[in-house]
């Protein structure tokens, strides 16, 4: 009888603990060849950003949309260019070293000087078709490095996604 109850409880403990589990994404286009690609454009994993405090966030260029994903762990990694730079091979399944996410977008950072004026993020990433829901554990990252809530706001900016091939 005992026994039974602890089997049962356990069983609960894990079906709790799985309820609360962030849901996450899992990308729509195989990793090596991106990993290819970003070698050929002269980019490298290495160079990708992950943000541990706020003023870390200097280094983007105000005003400029960068690519972001935030792992499954619920650490931020954003690439080191603007999206819309030429030969950017920074492709969200590269920020994430090609594995699921609990978000996949847009980072927009507006400095007032040596503050964060504004952050806006969005969701259009098409390797991993995200939800506009799902943004809060960009925000939730962007909090617990020191980021005020007050001024990150969400973008809906949803991705035009395929089928996965």
């Amino acid at each position: 009888m005992v026994r039974h109850t602890l089997a049962a409880a356990a069983v609960l403990v894990c079906a709790v603990a799985l309820a609360d589990a962030p849901a996450t994404f899992a990308s729509r286009v195989p990793y090596p060849p991106l990993v290819d690609k970003l070698a050929a454009s002269g980019g490298d994993v290495a160079r990708v950003l992950h943000p541990r405090a706020a003023a870390d966030l200097a280094a983007l260029d105000s005003g400029k949309r960068y690519k972001l994903a935030v792992t499954a762990d619920g650490r931020l990694a954003i690439a080191p260019m603007p999206a819309d730079a030429p030969h950017n091979e920074y492709v969200h399944p590269i920020l994430a070293g090609g594995a699921p996410v609990l978000t996949a977008g847009g980072i927009t950072v507006e400095h007032a000087g040596a503050k964060i004026a504004k952050v806006t993020l969005d969701q259009d990433s098409k390797s991993y078709c995200p939800t506009l829901a799902s943004l809060a554990a960009a925000e939730r990252a962007l909090v617990r490095i020191g980021v005020p809530a007050a001024v990150v706001a969400r973008h809906d900016q949803p991705p035009r996604c395929e089928p996965p091939r």
